[in-house]
């Protein structure tokens, strides 16, 4: 596994860029591989995104289990 040096934008929020499709699909892109490294997201694993409705979401990981992955920046239960 390659190092990965993106900086977060403050503690917890990670900047990443949404692309669309023709077909309105939206996918994660630049910042999306870093934010997976460094959280240890692997196959298998299941990821929650919450649009806030301003340009951010909140991200929930859930291991194989199905247990939820808590972090050092989680702000919530």
């Amino acid at each position: 596994m390659s190092s990965c040096a993106c900086p977060m934008a403050r503690p917890g929020l990670w900047p990443s860029e949404v692309m669309f499709d023709g077909e309105g699909q939206m996918f994660l892109h630049n910042g999306w591989r870093c934010f997976a490294r460094s959280h240890d997201i692997e196959a298998g694993h299941f990821v929650v995104f919450k649009y806030d409705g301003h340009n951010d979401f909140s991200v929930k990981v859930l291991d194989g289990t199905m247990c939820r992955r808590h972090y050092h920046s989680d702000e919530d239960d």
